[in-house]
């Protein structure tokens, strides 16, 4: 057993003695629980639909498929009592992995493969914008783990990397380059919307 809180979902199968201070099958925390312990790719056997989630300590990063694969959605401590207060578009979480925090270096690139202009990121970025024209094609997570968001002020689609290197938008998950701002993983920002 790891040393880290539990972030805990419905299971039909494994009840916990309280599922009111724990995640629910159903929105509330209403339901069956499941605790995960540690990073999971396949939680589809023990769970068929998750509206609630607890995170009892730590970030973790939710994905809508299995092998860590799909939408992302990243939380931290607190009670998530139904999936739009995480940016769900349903009730489909089939992995979760822990994230590991740290000091923070991201560097940018303007094209794949690390080419191109390069920008390198220490800090929190709400509209990347801003201070860098290009698009990122390619970067490498020095130190930390970041999150990528598909609009300015940390909303839309949501990207974790960990570190190292990601050649093409592809490898952190996405379909396009379109990256509008960054924050590191220690607490997420809010979003001004």
């Amino acid at each position: 057993m790891m040393h880290y809180s539990p972030t805990e979902f419905s299971h039909p199968c494994n009840p916990i003695p309280d599922p009111s201070s724990l995640c629910g099958k159903y929105l509330n925390f209403q339901g069956r629980s499941y605790e995960c312990l540690r990073d999971s790719a396949d939680l589809y056997s023990y769970i068929r639909r998750c509206n609630s989630v607890k995170v009892q300590a730590g970030w973790w990063v939710l994905y809508e498929r299995n092998n860590f694969s799909g939408y992302q959605y990243i939380i931290g401590p607190g009670e998530y009592t139904g999936y739009g207060q995480w940016m769900g578009f349903n009730d489909c979480v089939r992995s979760c992995k822990i994230i590991k925090n740290g000091p923070f270096k991201l560097k940018l690139y303007g094209r794949p493969n690390f080419n191109g202009p390069t920008l390198e990121v220490t800090d929190n970025m709400n509209s990347l914008r801003e201070k860098w024209p290009c698009q990122v094609m390619s970067c490498k997570v020095l130190q930390g783990s970041w999150v990528f968001y598909e609009h300015p002020n940390f909303s839309g689609r949501q990207y974790l990397l960990e570190k190292g290197e990601y050649g093409s938008p592809a490898e952190w998950g996405a379909l396009t380059a379109t990256v509008c701002s960054i924050s590191r993983v220690m607490e997420l920002p809010k979003s001004d919307s």
